[in-house]
This record gives structure tokens, sequence and C-alpha cells, in this order.
């Protein structure tokens, strides 16, 4: 094993323990393994008339051009056209904006509530659920992502869900528990990185497709998993960063907020972000850095840090929303008014805080992204196109751009851990998930 692996297992180990009572987490462990793939593999746009024009969708109803559109809007939180989106990822939008009827969200609430259930169609394909970690509001949702998709392929028969509660041993072990079932689509949310790649390998040999969503596997052949949903991390650093220089005007100082020392998704978009500010004339400073270990005790301790400094900080990048309410408390303890801040995800409690401060002389602003659960959707279609024999690229790289806060974004009904509006799950059927 080299250096650098041994450093993606010990991120995994910690982003594993962060997951336990969090939900963004989950994006955040999964965007670590994003920062070694290309942008230029499987991320072109592909053709909106073979995907968002076409009226199938997948086996089960369909949608026109204008209602895709829609639902990608509200999956990126923001406009992004169809069109620039790789084709496998516009085929499961396609699949996903198809009508569904009463009974289809019946049957997807029993399917949620059930480890294995038959979904009434006759198929005879069974679809696999690995879940490293299924245990917070994120992991449930994007469970439940999964089985709508699910039930608008006729093929799909019965779907059967696994959950490792993040142990290395139990997720080997269900992986191989799906394999000797005779599973042929398996979709995934590694938490284990290539400790997880023979258990895969073995399932494709036993003639059954895998793709991970919402992150990478970092070296991981198509032998192994087929198909891998992700961002790239160099990408979203830039974002960041010229999300930062228009806030400031181009000129400031701003902090980044990092979570395990040393760990390589920090060092991608940091590296990445650094970059952008010099193309930008070199106005912005980034005159502090902190590790916080994504917990919410080491993000106070850091913000605690950086207050004491008195540096006029303008801004706090950062790579995981859950534990930013921990960085206004130690703003407003300190008596100072928080920077603004620019994160990756999005959470319903950190969205809460902002609100609160709103028409306030603590309002701050906040820039924030997707809840990335839509992945979820991609990995099904394209296991399922796999196994049809259509090509589907080993890297389907998605953007996520970065948005704006607004009043209204604070959902007070609904969990603190929810993550937000891109969430694509009709809202009679979430009502009934988290009440």
């Amino acid at each position: 094993m080299n250096d650098i692996d041994e450093v993606r297992r010990r991120v995994a180990r910690t982003n594993r323990r962060r997951l336990a009572g969090t939900v963004a987490g989950a994006a955040a462990i999964a965007l670590v393994l994003g920062a070694c793939s290309s942008s230029g593999s499987g991320g072109g746009g592909g053709s909106a008339t073979k995907a968002a024009g076409s009226s199938a969708a997948g086996d089960g109803g369909s949608a026109d051009g204008a209602t895709v559109q829609k639902m990608v809007d509200k999956a990126f939180l923001t406009h992004v056209e169809v069109s620039s989106l790789p084709a496998v990822v516009q085929k499961a939008f396609q699949v996903a904006a198809g009508t569904q009827t009463q009974a289809q969200l019946d049957t997807a609430l029993k399917c949620w509530q059930a480890a294995t259930c038959d979904t009434g169609t006759g198929g005879t394909t069974t679809l696999g659920i690995a879940d490293g970690f299924g245990d917070n509001t994120w992991r449930k949702i994007s469970k439940m992502e999964i089985i709508l998709q699910a039930l608008q392929y006729k093929k799909i028969g019965k779907i059967t869900y696994t959950n490792a509660h993040g142990d290395l041993s139990q997720m080997n072990a269900n992986i191989r528990s799906l394999t000797a079932q005779g599973v042929k689509a398996i979709v995934t949310y590694d938490d284990f990185g290539s400790a997880v790649l023979p258990a895969y390998s073995a399932a494709q040999r036993a003639g059954a497709k895998v793709s991970a969503f919402v992150g990478g596997i970092p070296n991981a052949p198509t032998s192994a998993v087929s198909n891998q949903v992700h961002e790239d991390i160099c990408t979203a650093g830039k974002e960041m960063a010229t999300t930062a220089t228009k806030l400031l005007g181009g000129k400031g100082q701003v902090a980044f907020f990092n979570g395990t020392p040393g760990n390589p998704q920090g060092a991608t978009w940091n590296t990445c972000a650094e970059t952008q500010f010099k193309s930008g004339g070199g106005g912005v400073d980034v005159a502090y850095k902190a590790d916080t270990n994504w917990t919410p005790a080491g993000t106070f301790k850091a913000a605690s840090g950086l207050v004491s400094t008195g540096k006029p900080i303008k801004a706090i990048l950062y790579d995981y929303a859950d534990p930013l309410p921990q960085v206004v408390k130690a703003y407003e303890q300190a008596g100072k008014v928080t920077p603004a801040l620019i994160t990756f995800t999005s959470n319903n409690d950190l969205f809460g805080v902002w609100e609160k401060a709103q028409g306030t002389s603590k309002a701050f602003d906040l820039y924030y992204t997707s809840g990335l659960n839509y992945q979820a959707r991609v990995s099904v279609t394209a296991v399922m196109e796999l196994l049809d024999g259509k090509s589907v690229p080993a890297q389907s790289i998605v953007p996520m751009p970065f948005v704006k806060a607004t009043k209204g974004i604070y959902a007070p009904s609904l969990p603190g851990t929810y993550p937000g509006s891109s969430v694509l799950i009709p809202t009679s059927l979430l009502t009934k998930m988290l009440s």
C-alpha cells in the first residue's frame, strides 16, 4: 500500500465516525474520493435528444423536456442545462421525471421500511443497495431516491437493501451476500475505498454491474466498479474561490477550514482555490487555515482560534456544511459578525441559524451547494443501462454549483439534518418518511 492509499483509509475511518450523527457528512467523505478523477473523463454533455428529449423513461413513465429541466434545476438548486450533463445523467433525470402513481409511492414507502421488497412489476432483475453507513438522514433519503428510481424500471422486480453500519467486514459480507443471491444490479455508497474492491470484483465476475454514487473510488478498475458518479473537487475549489472573489469585490482576506489533517480532499480544493484567486489578480488573500476533523467541536475550536487572531476575515470556505452553526456560535460569543460562509453541501440546521440572523446586526452571507442525493438515482440508471448492454463511461462527473441563501430555505417542520430542497422525493412521501 502506498502513502496516499493509507491517507485515504485514515480519512475514510475518520469520516465514518463523523457520519454517525450527521447528514451532509455523507457527501463530504465521498468528495474526498473525487479528487483523483479527471473532469474530462465521462464528463461530456452527451446528446440531449438521446436522454432528455427521449419519450421513454427507463421501463416506465415519460416526461417532456421542460419537466426534465425543472427537475434538473431542483437537484442542482440553480439552472443547469440538461444537455450539458453526461448522457447517463440526462437519462437518469428523464427516468426520474416520469409520472409515478400513488400505488408506486405506497410501494416505495414499504420498500424503504424493509430490507427486501417486491416492487410488484414482475421483473426478474433484483436491485441491490450496498450502503456503507445507512444510519443518518442523508443516507436514508438517498435510499428513497434509489427506490423511487428503481420503481420506474419494470425489469426491477425486487429491491434488497444492506447496511454495513460503518463496519468494513460487514460491508464485504453484504456484497458477498448480494452476489450469492444472484443480484445483478448493485448501487453503492462506499465508505471504505479500495478495501471493498475485491468484493465488488467478485460481484461483477458473477455478472453484476456496480455503480458508486456521490464519490469516486481512487484507482478502482471497471472490473470492480463499472461506473462512478461524483463531482470534480478541483473545479469545486475554483468555484468556491470565484464565489468569494465576487462577494469580496476582488479584495480581502479569507480562511480555509478543512477536515482531518492532510486529507487529500482538502489539499485538492485548497490548491485549486488558491490558484483561482491568483488568476483573478491576487487581491484575495488566504490569511488563515485550520483543521476541524469535520466535527462540531473541531469547527468551534477552529473558528474561536480565527476570531482570536483579530484578522479581518471576510469569508470562510469549508467543505462540510453540518458543523458551520458552530462557526456562527464562536463569532456571536465573541461579539462579532460571522464572515460569509461558502460550503459544500447543505443542512437545515445551518439554514435555520442563517435565517435567524437575517434582518439583524448579526446577518451574514451564506453560499452552499445541492445536497447531492440525486446522484443515487444516476447510479440506478447507470447499472440498468449497463445490464442492457449500453455504453456508460466509468466516470460520470457532475457539476456542483454554489448558490446564495435566500429567505425561505429553512424548513422548521423538518429535521435539522434534512439536506434541503434539492431532494427529489415528493413532499407527501417525504413527510411520511420524516414524521
